[in-house]
Protein backbone atom coordinates (compact mmCIF):
# COMPACT_ATOMS: atom_id res chain seq x y z
CA UNK A 1 0.00 0.00 0.00
CA UNK A 2 1.52 3.51 -1.42
CA UNK A 3 1.21 6.72 0.70
CA UNK A 4 -1.59 8.44 0.78
CA UNK A 5 -1.49 12.15 -1.11
CA UNK A 6 -4.15 14.61 -0.21
CA UNK A 7 -4.51 18.23 0.51
CA UNK A 8 -4.63 19.37 4.59
CA UNK A 9 -6.64 22.33 5.49
CA UNK A 10 -4.27 25.05 6.51
CA UNK A 11 -6.01 26.87 9.24
CA UNK A 12 -5.23 30.80 10.42
CA UNK A 13 -7.15 30.55 13.63
CA UNK A 14 -4.10 32.73 15.34
CA UNK A 15 -0.74 33.46 15.50
CA UNK A 16 0.91 33.28 18.60
CA UNK A 17 4.64 34.30 19.37
CA UNK A 18 6.62 31.45 20.84
CA UNK A 19 9.32 31.71 23.15
CA UNK A 20 12.75 31.71 22.32
CA UNK A 21 14.71 28.30 21.94
CA UNK A 22 18.39 27.35 22.03
CA UNK A 23 19.30 27.00 18.04
CA UNK A 24 19.32 23.60 16.84
CA UNK A 25 18.10 22.15 19.43
CA UNK A 26 15.05 20.08 20.46
CA UNK A 27 13.79 21.29 23.73
CA UNK A 28 10.89 18.98 25.25
CA UNK A 29 9.46 20.95 28.13
CA UNK A 30 8.92 19.70 31.73
CA UNK A 31 5.03 19.97 31.57
CA UNK A 32 3.36 17.29 29.76
CA UNK A 33 0.69 20.10 28.73
CA UNK A 34 3.43 22.37 26.24
CA UNK A 35 4.23 21.67 22.99
CA UNK A 36 7.64 20.52 21.92
CA UNK A 37 9.88 22.96 20.09
CA UNK A 38 12.48 21.70 17.59
CA UNK A 39 14.28 23.87 15.92
CA UNK A 40 15.69 22.63 12.24
CA UNK A 41 17.65 26.11 12.13
CA UNK A 42 21.43 26.53 13.25
CA UNK A 43 23.90 29.20 13.43
CA UNK A 44 25.29 30.71 10.38
CA UNK A 45 21.64 29.28 8.21
CA UNK A 46 21.15 31.62 5.55
CA UNK A 47 17.54 32.70 4.71
CA UNK A 48 14.90 34.67 6.79
CA UNK A 49 13.66 32.62 9.76
CA UNK A 50 10.35 31.06 10.59
CA UNK A 51 7.99 29.49 13.38
CA UNK A 52 5.46 27.15 12.70
CA UNK A 53 2.34 26.29 14.95
CA UNK A 54 -0.61 23.45 14.56
CA UNK A 55 -2.65 21.50 15.79
CA UNK A 56 -3.41 17.92 15.09
CA UNK A 57 -7.04 16.29 15.26
CA UNK A 58 -9.26 13.84 14.38
CA UNK A 59 -12.09 14.80 11.20
CA UNK A 60 -14.19 15.58 14.11
CA UNK A 61 -12.12 17.98 15.87
CA UNK A 62 -10.64 16.09 18.27
CA UNK A 63 -7.37 16.79 19.18
CA UNK A 64 -4.80 13.45 18.83
CA UNK A 65 -2.36 13.45 21.47
CA UNK A 66 1.49 12.44 21.03
CA UNK A 67 1.60 11.95 17.14
CA UNK A 68 5.20 12.15 15.39
CA UNK A 69 5.15 14.59 12.70
CA UNK A 70 7.89 14.46 10.25
CA UNK A 71 9.33 17.55 8.47
CA UNK A 72 11.85 17.96 5.69
CA UNK A 73 11.99 21.10 3.26
CA UNK A 74 14.62 22.54 1.53
CA UNK A 75 17.30 25.29 2.23
CA UNK A 76 17.21 28.86 1.73
CA UNK A 77 18.44 28.20 -1.86
CA UNK A 78 15.71 25.41 -2.81
CA UNK A 79 18.01 22.72 -2.91
CA UNK A 80 16.94 19.75 -1.37
CA UNK A 81 20.07 18.06 0.24
CA UNK A 82 19.56 20.37 2.92
CA UNK A 83 19.67 19.49 6.19
CA UNK A 84 16.53 20.81 7.37
CA UNK A 85 14.36 17.68 8.28
CA UNK A 86 13.40 16.29 12.11
CA UNK A 87 10.48 15.00 13.68
CA UNK A 88 8.48 17.07 16.32
CA UNK A 89 5.35 15.25 18.32
CA UNK A 90 2.39 16.60 19.58
CA UNK A 91 1.73 17.23 23.09
CA UNK A 92 -1.69 15.87 24.92
CA UNK A 93 -3.65 18.40 23.26
CA UNK A 94 -2.16 18.13 20.13
CA UNK A 95 -0.20 21.50 19.45
CA UNK A 96 3.37 21.12 18.18
CA UNK A 97 5.37 23.73 16.46
CA UNK A 98 8.87 24.38 14.98
CA UNK A 99 11.16 26.40 13.98
CA UNK A 100 13.51 26.61 10.84
CA UNK A 101 14.35 28.96 7.78
CA UNK A 102 11.93 29.35 4.77
CA UNK A 103 12.94 26.78 2.31
CA UNK A 104 13.70 28.67 -1.48
CA UNK A 105 12.23 28.01 -4.62
CA UNK A 106 14.80 26.99 -6.92
CA UNK A 107 12.49 24.82 -9.28
CA UNK A 108 9.15 25.01 -7.74
CA UNK A 109 7.40 26.79 -5.21
CA UNK A 110 8.66 26.68 -1.30
CA UNK A 111 6.86 24.30 0.62
CA UNK A 112 7.48 21.86 3.60
CA UNK A 113 7.18 17.90 3.53
CA UNK A 114 4.83 16.68 6.10
CA UNK A 115 4.90 12.62 7.45
CA UNK A 116 2.19 11.58 10.20
CA UNK A 117 1.80 7.82 11.18
CA UNK A 118 -0.29 7.56 14.45
CA UNK A 119 -2.33 4.32 15.68
CA UNK A 120 -5.56 4.04 14.67
CA UNK A 121 -5.51 6.76 11.51
CA UNK A 122 -4.39 6.54 7.66
CA UNK A 123 -0.68 7.57 7.22
CA UNK A 124 -0.46 11.00 6.08
CA UNK A 125 2.32 12.43 3.31
CA UNK A 126 1.86 16.21 2.00
CA UNK A 127 2.98 19.75 1.62
CA UNK A 128 2.28 23.09 2.88
CA UNK A 129 3.38 25.98 0.80
CA UNK A 130 3.53 29.94 1.64
CA UNK A 131 0.99 32.53 0.49
CA UNK A 132 3.98 35.12 -0.44
CA UNK A 133 5.33 32.95 -2.77
CA UNK A 134 4.72 33.86 -6.22
CA UNK A 135 4.46 30.98 -7.52
CA UNK A 136 1.98 29.82 -4.71
CA UNK A 137 -1.93 30.18 -5.46
CA UNK A 138 -3.21 30.93 -2.78
CA UNK A 139 -6.67 29.70 -3.08
CA UNK A 140 -4.53 26.30 -2.37
CA UNK A 141 -5.91 25.13 1.47
CA UNK A 142 -2.56 24.30 2.13
CA UNK A 143 -0.84 27.72 1.40
CA UNK A 144 -0.86 29.68 4.77
CA UNK A 145 0.00 33.13 5.95
CA UNK A 146 3.06 34.12 7.42
CA UNK A 147 3.50 37.01 9.55
CA UNK A 148 6.18 38.92 10.60
CA UNK A 149 6.83 39.45 14.90
CA UNK A 150 9.88 39.98 16.69
CA UNK A 151 11.86 37.38 18.93
CA UNK A 152 14.47 39.24 21.87
CA UNK A 153 15.02 41.42 19.10
CA UNK A 154 15.16 39.51 15.93
CA UNK A 155 12.62 39.31 12.87
CA UNK A 156 10.87 36.02 12.66
CA UNK A 157 7.67 35.33 10.25
CA UNK A 158 5.44 33.32 11.82
CA UNK A 159 2.98 30.94 10.45
CA UNK A 160 0.03 27.86 11.30
CA UNK A 161 -0.78 24.82 10.13
CA UNK A 162 -3.29 22.64 11.50
CA UNK A 163 -3.07 18.51 10.67
CA UNK A 164 -6.71 16.34 10.55
CA UNK A 165 -6.21 12.59 10.29
CA UNK A 166 -8.41 10.07 8.68
CA UNK A 167 -9.44 7.15 11.20
CA UNK A 168 -8.71 3.81 9.88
Amino acid sequence: MGACYRPVPAILLSLILLGPSLPGEANAQSDSGKQQMVDLWSPGDSGQRMRIRGRVTSLDGTPIPNVVIGIRHADSEGYDWSYHWGEVTANEKGVYQFGSVIPGNSHRLSHVHVTVSHAGFQYLETEFYFKHDPKADENNPNAIFLEEGTVNGETMMFGRYDIMLVPN
